[in-house]
C-alpha cells in the first residue's frame, strides 16, 4: 500500500490527476489499513478541490480528519491535512475558519524539524490571510496580521532542503508579501510582488508541477497588471489558462478568466472582441458593450468609480464614462436605479459565480 500511495502521489503532483485517481481507486478496493487509506483520501481531496468539487473534498478530507484524532502525530499525516482543511476552508469562502486552522496547528506541533510538509501549510496560512482581509471584519483582520506575522517568524527558522521545498519557501514569500499589502500592514515597491511570484512560477516549471505554475502565472499576471504591463500579464494568463485548463482546473480557470476579462485579455484564438479590446454589444444585454456590462456588475455589488476602476485596470475617468453610459442606455437615472434595473432584468443570471 506504501508503492500505491508513492504512486498516487507523484501523478498527482506533476498534473496527471486521472491516472492518480484510478491508481487510489484501484488501491482502495484492496482495504488497506484505515491510516493508509486515509493517505490516498487525502489525495483523492486534493484533486477534488482543485477541481471544485467541494463536496467531495470535503467528505474526503473529513474521513482522514476522523482517522487521525488521537493518534500520534506525525508530520507526513497530520501536516498536509491541516494545510488541506485550510485551503479547503478558503474554497468555502470561511477564512476566519482558515486561520483558526492554520494557527492551531503552530500552536500544537513544532513545524521546524519538518520543512517538507511545513511549508505547505505556512503558504496556506498566508492565502488565509490575504484572504481574511477582504472579510472587511476588524477582529478576523486583526487575526490575519497577527498570523501573518508568526507566520513569518516560523519562516525564517525553517530550512529549505532541495527544488521541491525552494518552490514552497517562494510560493510562500509571494503569498506572506500579498498578505501584508491586503492587510495593509507592507507595501511593496514596484515590480516586487511580480517579481516574487516570476520566481516562484519559475520554480514550480523547474519541478515539472503544472497546477501551482499556474496559479503562480495568475499572480504574476495580476502583479504586472498592476505595475501596467499588459502585454506581460497577457502572456503570463494565456499560459496559466492553456495549464489549469489542461488540468480540468474549474477554479482556477475561473479566476484566470475573470481577471482577463476584467483587464480585456484575449485567452484564445476564439476570445471575443471585448476581451482583446473592441467594444461590441454583449447579446442580450439591452446594447450594453461587454465592458459596460462588467461595470454594470460591480455598481450593482455597490462599488464606486475608483473601486470601479482599480478592478477593471482602468482610469477613474473611464469608469464614470462608463458609467454615464450605462445609466443612458438604460434609461435610468442613478446607479441605484441601474443596479434595480439589472436584477429585474436578470441580466446576471447567466454569470459564473465570481
Amino acid at each position: 500500500m506504501i508503492l500505491v500511495i508513492n504512486v498516487a502521489g507523484p501523478l498527482v503532483s506533476l498534473g496527471r490527476w486521472d491516472e492518480a485517481l484510478e491508481v487510489i481507486e484501484r488501491g482502495l478496493q484492496l482495504a488497506p489499513p484505515l491510516l493508509r487509506r486515509s493517505g490516498l483520501w487525502r489525495l483523492s481531496a486534493d484533486v477534488a478541490l482543485a477541481r471544485g468539487d467541494l463536496a467531495a473534498a470535503a467528505e474526503s478530507a473529513a474521513s482522514v480528519a476522523a482517522v487521525l484524532e488521537g493518534t500520534r502525530f506525525k508530520d507526513e499525516n497530520q501536516l498536509p491535512v491541516a494545510r488541506l482543511e485550510a485551503d479547503l476552508r478558503l474554497a468555502q469562502d470561511r477564512p476566519a475558519e482558515a486561520l483558526s486552522v492554520v494557527r492551531d496547528a503552530l500552536d500544537r506541533w513544532n513545524l521546524r524539524s519538518s520543512p517538507r510538509y511545513a511549508w505547505p501549510l505556512l503558504a496556506a496560512g498566508a492565502r488565509a490571510c490575504a484572504a481574511a482581509a477582504a472579510a472587511r471584519d476588524e477582529t478576523i483582520t486583526a487575526q490575519a496580521v497577527a498570523l501573518r506575522d508568526r507566520l513569518s517568524g516560523e519562516a525564517g527558522q525553517l530550512e529549505v532542503d532541495g527544488s521541491l521545498q525552494r518552490a514552497h519557501q517562494l510560493t510562500f514569500a509571494a503569498e506572506v508579501t500579498l498578505a501584508g499589502r491586503a492587510l495593509g500592514t507592507a507595501v511593496p515597491g514596484p515590480g516586487d510582488l511580480r517579481q516574487a511570484w516570476d520566481g516562484a512560477a519559475q520554480a514550480w516549471e523547474a519541478v515539472s508541477q503544472p497546477y501551482p505554475l499556474a496559479a503562480a502565472l495568475r499572480r504574476s499576471a495580476e502583479a504586472a497588471l498592476g505595475d501596467g504591463d499588459h502585454d506581460g500579464a497577457a502572456a503570463r494568463l494565456r499560459r496559466a489558462a492553456a495549464l489549469a485548463g489542461r488540468l480540468g482546473a474549474a477554479p482556477l480557470s475561473d479566476e484566470i478568466a475573470l481577471l482577463a476579462r476584467r483587464a480585456r485579455i484575449g485567452l484564445g484564438d476564439d476570445a471575443g472582441a471585448s476581451a482583446a479590446g473592441g467594444e461590441t454589444p454583449a447579446p442580450g444585454r439591452l446594447g450594453l458593450t461587454a465592458r459596460e456590462f462588467e461595470v454594470l456588475r460591480l455598481v450593482a455589488a455597490g462599488r464606486s468609480n475608483r473601486e470601479i476602476a482599480g478592478e477593471l485596470f482602468i482610469s477613474v475617468k473611464t469608469a464614470s464614462v462608463h458609467v454615464s453610459n450605462i445609466l443612458g442606455k438604460l434609461g435610468v437615472a442613478s446607479r441605484g436605479e441601474a443596479a434595480a434595473a439589472a436584477y429585474r432584468l436578470r441580466l446576471f443570471d447567466s454569470l459564473p459565480a465570481a
